[in-house]
């Protein structure tokens, strides 16, 4: 086989490692040989200039030019023997160490000792920023937990063993981390902590001195620029943090102001759009007639401080099932529907009846459940204690309307009343006589039984939620009503007492119990020995204060007068038993001395009668 370019051997070709060919060392080596060749290169141009200045004045060669030529010639020959042996070397597979100076020896072991401390700066740098990490993820799951994590046998060894030189720069590297980490977030981390540190009498005196107090403008102007910060989002603030502002009182109050000023429009979005029906509640209302529930919401009957009454007609195609066959809550057969439903919508804010948790949180059905800071959970609870009180009193056979389903806060109920035309309230509802006896009968009747049978007691009981039809009284608005365990239960049923009484009173309605006696009637129990009515009146409103210190404050009525702790009155009432029952101990001792003395004068008359 012949070749255009030169003749192929049958010499084997040899084998030569990738290591040694990229080898530093060897690149190190072949840029110094280029750098030899090019001095060469310039040298031999100088002399061959020289020769032509020679030549155009011909002269006898010297003895050191003889030299010179002999001297370059051995240097290339030199030169051409020592690449050639490089080049075998590499090709032979041999050690380079057999043919490298001890010189160039010592430099490539210092440079890899270089190298070498180099990757162990970049090891220690790692280890250091990975040590960090674990330090950040310790730090933030033992923030709120109870329980302290570490991952310390997580930590790499080589964390800053090479970054510093000395133990004086270890110790300045481990200070310079303590107080990276005591450092603050911001400026309103700082002004937060130096405010705390102000004690409770409201100010303190520094190092330097100086009186700090709760009122300082500088505090108060970087506490003002974090409180902007809180803001609602439409309000644009910006970063307060990124430079030293400070915000006076008057200027924080004017864009607090302004930032409420479309607040009013979503709250009743949110909150009590419609009477109470805001866009939650619709939705549940959607869904009550889209599972063929009802068939129609016409309107509102009435508002109250903590409901909303609308009218609604029941669907009668309604089997049970809505079309995913779902019974969706429904508490009675599909046969005994009404025709006509009223709507109790609970409001879902507390602004107009804040005393909510004063009837359910002492309730033992709702005591685990009960919390004061979800108010959407209070008024769901509030629907849910409704519903069981109706069901509980309707099991011993008192009017109340029967409960159809509960939503949350969405309680549908029969209507009481014909024709879209509700029942009037007993204060509303034009009575005879004969009449009203009898809604007074029952209404006592309805209250024994409440009490001492369904163990409950309405605890807002007036003329206001008892309504009139066909002849009977029905009971509404039960959520407040609480079991006579109910820590204020005597006091609640006591006023409930009050309230009947005052009413039929007011009607002119002869024989009736006064508030004391139907109580006593109602539990068995003296109202005066369980003192039911100083409990009644430790929580009824007194006067205000102008009423309190008029001049003639005799003239002012019981009711109206200014209430006293409640301790101050079992206090006096107590000192008023101890010296009325020292006075009758008094009087019995004296009764006895009496006797005593009668008794002996009469022995002593006798025995002189005798003498």
């Amino acid at each position: 086989m012949s070749s255009p370019w030169s003749k192929v051997g049958n010499d084997p070709v040899q084998t030569v490692s990738l290591a040694d060919i990229m080898s530093e060392q060897y690149a190190h080596k072949l840029h110094d040989k280029e750098l030899k060749q090019q001095q060469q290169q310039k040298e031999k141009e100088k002399r061959q200039t020289q020769r032509e200045s020679e030549a155009s004045s011909p002269a006898s060669p010297s003895y050191s030019d003889v030299a010179s030529t002999s001297q370059s010639a051995e240097i290339q020959g030199s030169h051409d023997a020592d690449e050639w042996e490089d080049y075998s070397m590499l090709l032979s597979g041999q050690e380079r160490s057999d043919k490298i100076s001890p010189e160039v020896l010592k430099l490539l072991e210092d440079e890899a000792e270089s190298d070498a401390v180099i990757a162990q700066m970049l090891q220690s740098q790692f280890d250091h920023e990975y040590n960090e990490e674990l330090r950040r993820i310790e730090r933030q799951q033992n923030k709120q937990s109870k329980v302290t994590v570490t991952l310390n046998k997580f930590l790499r060894d080589g964390d800053a063993e090479f970054l510093h030189d000395t133990e004086a720069d270890y110790d300045d590297y481990e200070e310079d981390e303590r107080e990276r980490h005591k450092r603050d977030w911001d400026r309103f981390e700082t002004n937060e902590k130096r405010l705390d540190a102000i004690p409770k009498c409201g100010f303190k005196v520094d190092k330097e001195g100086e009186m700090i107090t709760k009122h300082d403008p500088q505090l108060c102007g970087v506490r003002n620029a974090q409180r902007v910060m809180s803001f609602p989002p439409e309000f644009p603030t910006g970063d307060a943090a990124c430079f030293d502002m400070k915000l006076s009182n008057k200027v924080f109050n004017q864009l607090k102001a302004y930032s409420r000023r479309g607040r009013a429009d979503k709250k009743e979005k949110v909150a009590t759009a419609e009477m109470g029906v805001d866009a939650a509640t619709r939705l549940l209302l959607y869904k009550l007639i889209n599972n063929q529930i009802l068939e129609q919401i016409n309107g509102i009957i009435s508002t109250g401080k903590e409901a909303v009454i609308l009218h609604a007609n029941s669907d009668s195609s309604y089997t049970g099932t809505n079309e995913h066959g779902h019974g969706d809550g429904v508490l009675m057969p599909p046969h005994l529907l009404p025709k006509e439903c009223a709507i109790k919508i609970f409001k879902t804010t507390l602004n107009e009846f804040k005393q909510r948790d004063r009837y359910i949180k002492d309730d033992y059905r709702f005591k685990d459940r009960f919390s004061k800071q979800n108010h959407r959970v209070i008024i769901n609870m509030w629907a849910e204690k409704e519903m069981h009180n109706l069901m509980r009193m309707q099991s011993i056979g008192l009017n109340v309307p029967d409960v159809v389903v509960l939503k949350r806060h969405v309680l549908v109920m029969r209507f009481i009343g014909d024709n879209h035309n509700a029942a009037p309230k007993l204060k509303d509802a034009r009575l005879s006589a004969a009449e009203l006896s009898c809604a007074y009968e029952e209404i006592v009747d309805a209250m024994h039984k409440l009490y001492n049978q369904a163990n409950l007691v309405h605890a807002d009981l007036s003329e206001y939620n008892i309504l009139w039809f066909e002849g009977k009284c029905w009971f509404i608005d039960v959520a407040q009503s609480v079991e006579p365990e109910h820590p204020s239960a005597l006091e609640f049923l006591m006023r409930d007492c009050g309230n009947i009484v005052n009413f039929f009173e007011k009607r002119g309605l002869p024989n009736i119990y006064t508030k004391e006696q139907l109580f006593e009637f109602i539990t068995a129990l003296n109202a005066e020995t369980h003192n039911a009515a100083m409990l009644e009146r430790i929580h009824t409103k007194g006067a205000s204060i102008n009423q309190a210190t008029v001049p003639n404050q005799q003239e002012c009525p019981d009711e109206l007068k200014p209430l006293e702790y409640p301790f101050e009155l079992a206090w006096e009432k107590s000192q008023q038993d101890r010296k009325a029952a020292a006075a009758t101990q008094q009087l019995k001792v004296k009764d006895n001395e009496d006797e005593i003395n009668t008794t002996s004068n009469n022995d002593n008359n006798t025995a002189t009668c005798a003498q």
